[in-house]
């Protein structure tokens, strides 16, 4: 099933430089705490996903490199330091290369609580027989290697693109990196279903006779590889030194007490927590460090100021704090508040329009459905696709941030009879593939949760204002067949089997 994209954008590295030299002297003016802290990471991490499309252009990058490092050495400073000091800022340079690169999103940071003081940590952790050579695996070990470089007292950090199948990637290094008697840190986060990541560069390392106790991983979670490892690579992952760079929270402890682990929906949400904030409860979740939780913030703050969601409270590295509605409600059962939905999806429309590349084409959520409608009933339900003309659909596409989780539990109803949206600011720049679509998108999502008939969707389409009819027919078939790849993969079987019965009557509706 396709459900999974790459967050990707085109950037001026030299226009990226100038922002971070204005945010750097922002940050060295606020005062010594957490949110500073928070500041210096968020640039530790835009000027390493910078050195990743410098370094994937093959653009000259060793002072790009230097300052990535010296950031990274800042932030050791200032988390060793308990936020109390930083040291030396460093300059920020002035590069000549390529004008334009390719800036990918490192996932890590925006949406599985990976953070480079935890690298840092585990790093120091190694037993090292040896001078540490640390090998950083892009797009995230740009910035993770540079910090684990620092904490070593190593030299300056490599990075390398794995490419081929991504069960079986390779990588190719340059040989002068080798060393016998060096000991290698490989860097990334991860493993996710092969490891094959990490496993390239350590093979390329064996191949090259680097002895294989010479080698050590540092991923973001103490798991074995995933089910498509190779024997090769699971046999060395099991018995090689590697330490995980666990996500600590004593952070939030600090600041909100003891910390629950927060059950939404009947499953553990591993990122979000309740804890209390001047004795009240708060609801505490991870958004994202640096700017894309900023971000996320701020769109928090206009959604509860037009009254559609719960407060936000503050934002603390990387975790959203919102007040905790005890005594507010789910939805009751068949329960179909129309008009309320309607004028969520309308104000948000309103209120978050967004760019035009911030989203999947047409012609991709086309790929999308052809793949997993094809898995679901085969070739020839997948060829009813064909009615569908991407080039004509595309221009109509006006996208905003939608919120693309309109499901039936992601809805609260305060004592005051308020209805208001859960969940609200993470759906459009989540870890998969659909990102900022026109408002038809979460049109169509409200009439396949709220199972609505052809009477309630006008109604629906009536309140929120005029409709594209054709995108809308399309978007409805995208948005049950991603939903659906999203519960195979989940093993829901029993929302998936409802939503192979809404793709079954939507693609054999006559037109």
């Amino acid at each position: 099933m396709l459900v999974y994209g790459d967050h990707r954008e085109m950037a001026d590295p030299a226009e990226r430089l100038e922002e971070i030299l204005v945010r750097l002297d922002a940050m060295a003016a606020e005062p010594a705490g957490i949110s500073r802290h928070s500041a210096l990471v968020g640039l530790l991490i835009e000027a390493g996903q910078l050195l990743q499309g410098v370094a994937d252009e093959g653009g000259p990058a060793e002072e790009l490199s230097d300052f990535v490092h010296d950031l990274a050495r800042c932030v050791l400073t200032s988390s060793d330091s308990g936020f109390a000091k930083f040291g030396e800022l460093p300059r920020v340079p002035q590069l000549s290369g390529p004008d334009r690169v390719e800036l990918r999103l490192p996932e890590g940071f925006a949406f599985y609580a990976v953070y480079p003081e935890a690298y840092a940590e585990a790093a120091r952790r190694l037993t090292l027989a040896g001078i540490p050579r640390v090998i950083g695996i892009r797009s995230i070990g740009t910035s993770l290697a540079a910090i684990v470089a620092e904490a070593l007292n190593a030299p300056s950090a490599i990075s390398v693109r794995p490419f081929g199948d991504p069960f079986a990637r390779e990588v190719d290094l340059p040989p002068e990196i080798v060393d016998r008697e060096a000991y290698y840190v490989i860097v990334d986060e991860g493993p996710g279903m092969s490891g094959s990541s990490f496993g390239s560069v350590a093979d390329w390392l064996e191949e090259q006779g680097v002895a294989r106790e010479r080698i050590a991983f540092l991923p973001s979670h103490a798991g074995e590889l995933g089910p498509q490892a190779s024997g090769r690579h699971r046999e060395r992952w099991c018995k090689a030194q590697r330490i995980a760079a666990q996500f600590d929270r004593s952070f939030l402890e600090d600041r909100f007490g003891p910390l629950q682990p927060f059950y939404g929906g009947g499953a553990w949400q591993r990122l979000k927590f309740l804890g209390t904030r001047d004795g009240e409860p708060v609801l505490i979740k991870f958004a994202g460090i640096g700017r894309i939780g900023k971000r996320k913030f701020e769109l928090a703050r206009s959604l509860h100021s037009a009254g559609l969601t719960p407060e936000p409270i503050e934002f603390v590295h990387g975790f959203l704090v919102e007040r905790w509605l005890s005594d507010a409600q789910p939805l009751r059962a068949g329960e179909k508040p129309i008009e309320e939905v309607a004028r969520y999806i309308s104000a948000r429309a309103r209120l978050f329009p967004a760019r035009a590349d911030r989203g999947a084409s047409i012609g991709e959520l086309l790929t999308m459905c052809r793949r997993n409608i094809g898995l679901a009933f085969g070739g020839e339900m997948s060829r009813r696709l064909e009615r569908f003309d991407a080039a004509a659909l595309e221009p109509r596409v006006r996208r905003v941030r939608t919120d693309n989780k309109l499901d039936r539990e992601e809805w609260l109803r305060s004592p005051d009879g308020r209805l208001l949206k859960a969940d609200a600011v993470d759906h459009h720049q989540a870890h998969d593939l659909v990102g900022c679509q026109s408002v038809e998108w979460d049109l169509a999502g409200a009439i396949e949760e709220f199972e609505l008939d052809a009477d309630e969707t006008a109604r629906l389409v009536g309140v929120v204002g005029e409709a594209d009819a054709e995108l809308l027919g399309f978007d409805r078939v995208a948005y049950a067949a991603f939903r659906l790849g999203q519960a195979v993969l989940a093993d829901d079987r029993t929302r998936a089997e409802r939503l192979r019965q809404s793709l079954q009557h939507l693609l054999l509706e006559e037109h």
